[in-house]
């Protein structure tokens, strides 16, 4: 006796197949499309902290990313690490630092954006400029 398979098991498989790769497909571009590609190998600055911590008068925040890595100054001492960007998210374990004496401020600033990037902010980028976002703090970029 011959195999139970017929015409239309095997049209059912196929249009399973078919449905499944666009579902994935879907699924996929769905996610890319919400944050989008990340630019590496750029530098920023940052241009606004609305809401936030009120960097000290005359420094600027500068991120740098380059392959997985960060680098990162807030006016006193440069920090840095690996970083992943992937998920729409700014992810790294720890960062590590220079370690350059400054005066309180700049030394409470530089713990600040430590603890900043460490707390797995969202990022979004909107007409040439990049946003963090951690869910209590943002700070907006530009490309520099």
């Amino acid at each position: 006796m011959r195999p139970g398979w017929g015409r239309s098991s095997v049209a059912d498989a196929r249009h399973a197949v078919v449905v499944l790769a666009l579902g994935l497909s879907g699924v996929a571009s769905a996610c890319a499309d919400t944050y989008g590609e990340f630019p590496a190998d750029k530098t920023y600055s940052s241009i606004d902290a609305p809401g936030s911590y009120v960097p000290v008068d005359g420094t600027t925040i500068r991120l740098e990313f380059s392959d997985d890595r960060i680098s990162a100054e807030a006016g006193c001492n440069r920090l840095f690490g690996t970083v992943d960007t992937s998920q729409g998210r700014i992810t790294t374990d720890s960062l590590g630092s220079t370690r350059m004496g400054c005066p309180g401020a700049l030394m409470d600033q530089d713990a600040w954006l430590s603890d900043f990037l460490t707390s797995t902010p969202r990022w979004s980028r909107n007409d040439g400029t990049m946003t963090l976002d951690n869910g209590s703090e943002r700070i907006v970029f530009a490309e520099s």
